[in-house]
C-alpha cells in the first residue's frame, strides 16, 4: 500500500505541501520563534528516550522541561559524528523503536567509517517537502516539472533511500514519469544521452558533473537538454565554475545544502545569490576549534539542530565538518528575512590548507585559479584543482580545452598568472607548482574535490600554535 494513502500520513503532508513553501514569508518574526521553540521542545522529548543523548543529558542533569525554546538550546551537549557511529544502530534510536518501520541512510564515510542514521516515511517525506519551497524561489511549478537528478544512488545512501521510499509514491501528487534518477559516476555520454532523452526543465547534481556536462554542450552534443533551472550541492561552487556553467546552457546555477543528517535542504540560494537558512526546520549555529559558540558573522565549524523528524534524532550536531558565517537576520533583495550563511558553505573543515605562517584558509577562499580565468574571460580551462603536498609546497593541476587551446589567452600567460597569484597569496616560503594535466580523477562514488590537503591536521596545529 502507498504510505501517502494512509490518512495518518496523506493529510498532513498534504498540509503541509500547501503551507510549507510559503512559510518563510507567512509567520512573522514571533509566530516564526513560537513555531522553532515548540519543534525543539517537542523534538527534545523524544531524544530524551534516545540512549546516545540520554546518557549525555543525563550526565549534565538536563531534562526536558529544562528547554523552553532555542534561546536553551546553548545548555545542551554537541553530538559528535563519533558519538553517532559508537552508538549506532540501537543507541541512536529509541528504547523500542520498531526497526522496520525505519529506513538506515548513510554517508559515504570518505573520512573513515560512515555515519549511518535511522530515518522513518514522515521525516524524509517532511525533506521531501522543503523542495517545494524552491518552486516558489525559482518559478516554477513542483507538480509538473521535469527533474533530473544525478547524484549517489547507490544501496544505502540518502539519495536512493529518498528514491526508493518517496519519489517511487509521490505521483499522487505530481505528473507521473517527471523524474530522472541516474548515478553520477555513470559514463559521462551515457548521462547526456539520458538527459537529452529526458529533455528536463531542472537538473539538480555536483558542481563537477554539471560541468562537465556543459563542457559538452558547448561541444554541441547536447541540443536537447535546455533546463530553466540547475542546482547545484555536495561541494562549493567557485565562480569559474559558475559562470563556464551558466555561459553554456545560458540558464542560472544555484546551490543548495543539504546532507544525509538533515534530510532535506538546510540552504537554499535566491536569485541574488543569498544563502538563506531554512530556519523553521533547522537551527543551526557555529563554533571554534574550543567548542565554543561564536558569535554572529563570525566564522566557525556548523553545528546543526533538525527540528523535524523521527528515528535518529540531531540536535547540536558537529559531524557536518563545515566552515560557515552565520548572519542571525538578513534582509535581502529577494523580499525574504531570515538567517544566511554569508559566501555560502566555505568548505569541508578537513580540505583546509594552513600555510607556514600560521594562516588558515577553507577550501572555498583558497581557490584563485577561478579568479585568474574569470580575470582573463576565458573557459579554456575545463577542470582545475589544488593540491597542497606539504606545508610549504603546493600544486596546481589544469586540464585544458584542446579544441580552444589557441584562442584568447596563452596557456603560458594562464599558468604564469595562476603561479602568481597563489605566491602572492601564500607568500616566498611556499614553492608553487602549476601543471597541466589530462584529467583530474575522482575518488570512487565521490566527484573530485578544488583543494586537497595531504598536510595532517596535527601538523598544521603545530603550526598554529607555534605562530
Amino acid at each position: 500500500m502507498n504510505p501517502f494513502l494512509n490518512p495518518l500520513i496523506g493529510l498532513p503532508f498534504l498540509k503541509n505541501y500547501f503551507s510549507v513553501p510559503n512559510r518563510l514569508t507567512r509567520f512573522n518574526k514571533k509566530k516564526m520563534q513560537d513555531f522553532r521553540d515548540k519543534s525543539l521542545r517537542k523534538i527534545i522529548r523524544y531524544a530524551y528516550n534516545v540512549p546516545v543523548y540520554q546518557k549525555k543529558y543525563h550526565a549534565l542533569g538536563i531534562k526536558p522541561d529544562d528547554i523552553k525554546g532555542i534561546n536553551d538550546i546553548v545548555k545542551l551537549p554537541l553530538i559528535t559524528k563519533k558519538d553517532i557511529i559508537e552508538n549506532f544502530p540501537d543507541g541512536v534510536i529509541p528504547v523500542g523503536y520498531d526497526k522496520s518501520k525505519g529506513y538506515v541512510a548513510s554517508t559515504s564515510g570518505s573520512s573513515g567509517k560512515p555515519v549511518s542514521i535511522y530515518l522513518d516515511f514522515p521525516t524524509l517525506s517532511t525533506g521531501v517537502l522543503l523542495f517545494t519551497r524552491n518552486g516558489l524561489f525559482y518559478n516554477y511549478n513542483i507538480r509538473k516539472v521535469k527533474i533530473a537528478s544525478i547524484g549517489t544512488f547507490l544501496e544505502g545512501r540518502i539519495d536512493r533511500v529518498v528514491d526508493d521510499v518517496i519519489m517511487s509514491k509521490i505521483n499522487l501528487f505530481r505528473k507521473s514519469n517527471s523524474v530522472l534518477s541516474m548515478n553520477a559516476f555513470e559514463p559521462i555520454k551515457d548521462i547526456i544521452k539520458n538527459l537529452n532523452d529526458f529533455q528536463p526543465d531542472m537538473i539538480y547534481t555536483y558542481p563537477i558533473i554539471l560541468q562537465h556536462i556543459a563542457y559538452f554542450k558547448k561541444k554541441g552534443y547536447c541540443d536537447k537538454i535546455n533546463p530553466k533551472v540547475l542546482q547545484v550541492g555536495g561541494y562549493s561552487m567557485d565562480k569559474y565554475t559558475r559562470d563556464y556553467i551558466e555561459d553554456a546552457f545560458e540558464c542560472k546555477v544555484f546551490n543548495v545544502y543539504q546532507s544525509v543528517e538533515s534530510c532535506g535542504d538546510v540552504s537554499i540560494e535566491c536569485n541574488h545569490h543569498t544563502w538563506h537558512i531554512n530556519y523553521d526546520f533547522y537551527n543551526v549555529e557555529a563554533m571554534d576549534e574550543n567548542n565554543k559558540i561564536v558569535g554572529p558573522g563570525e566564522k566557525g565549524h556548523m553545528v546543526i539542530t533538525r527540528l523535524f523528524g523521527q528515528g535518529t534524532p540531531i540536535i547540536r550536531y558537529t559531524g557536518m565538518d563545515d566552515w560557515v558565517t552565520i548572519i542571525p537576520e538578513y534582509e535581502c533583495e529577494c523580499g525574504l528575512i531570515t538567517p544566511i550563511f554569508k559566501n555560502g558553505i566555505e568548505g569541508r573543515i578537513s580540505a583546509r590548507v594552513i600555510l607556514p605562517d600560521g594562516r588558515v584558509y577553507p577550501a572555498a577562499s583558497f581557490e584563485l585559479v577561478s579568479l585568474v580565468l574569470t580575470e582573463l574571460k576565458t573557459f579554456k580551462v575545463t577542470q582545475f584543482q589544488t593540491i597542497q603536498k606539504k606545508i610549504d609546497e603546493l600544486e596546481i593541476n589544469l586540464v585544458i580545452d584542446d579544441e580552444i587551446r589557441d584562442l584568447g589567452p596563452s596557456v603560458d600567460l594562464i599558468f604564469d598568472k595562476v603561479r602568481k597569484i597563489y605566491k602572492e597569496k601564500c607568500g616566498p616560503k611556499v614553492k608553487v607548482t602549476v601543471k597541466e594535466v589530462k584529467e583530474i580523477k575522482s575518488p570512487k562514488n565521490k566527484p573530485a574535490p578544488l583543494v586537497i590537503s595531504k598536510v595532517k591536521l596535527e601538523e598544521g596545529y603545530k603550526i598554529l600554535e607555534s605562530n
